[in-house]
């Protein structure tokens, strides 16, 4: 398991297969894209996961559009990839991160030591719920 910065055209393949495959993979793009730190997990030298870091200030972010490639689902490729970056946004002074989790995933996040807030909210059908946390 590797950590890697990889570009948005890497990550638009792995967004569009797991997040949205019913759309097409323009759809996975998002505003911002192009000013994103995008990151990814290498298992034998193939992207298997991927998350986008979008800064909200400077001391503020977001991480958006993080997906694991069905296969490699629950082999702890999310984790590593969530906890790496964590680590690395502490290292260059950030202290706050939200993400808009689909509520399927809350206890992934929260497991990171995201709390929810607010009331959950829909995007494309499908229902969300903001959560964040301090670093």
């Amino acid at each position: 398991m590797e950590l890697a910065t990889i570009t948005l055209e890497q990550c638009l393949d792995i967004r569009q297969a797991v997040l949205w495959p019913h759309l097409e993979r323009a759809a996975s793009r998002v505003e911002g894209d192009d000013e994103a730190w995008h990151v990814g997990v290498r298992a034998n030298e193939q992207v298997v996961c991927c998350l986008s870091v979008f800064m909200l200030g400077e001391q503020r972010c977001q991480i958006r559009k993080f997906a694991t490639l069905h296969a490699q689902q629950r082999q702890g490729f999310g984790a590593f990839l969530l906890q790496a970056v964590l680590e690395k946004l502490v290292q260059t002074g950030v202290n706050f991160v939200q993400l808009d989790a689909r509520t399927s995933a809350t206890a992934f996040y929260s497991r990171f030591g995201f709390e929810a807030e607010g009331e959950p909210f829909y995007k494309k059908e499908v229902q969300y719920i903001r959560m964040s946390r301090a670093l």
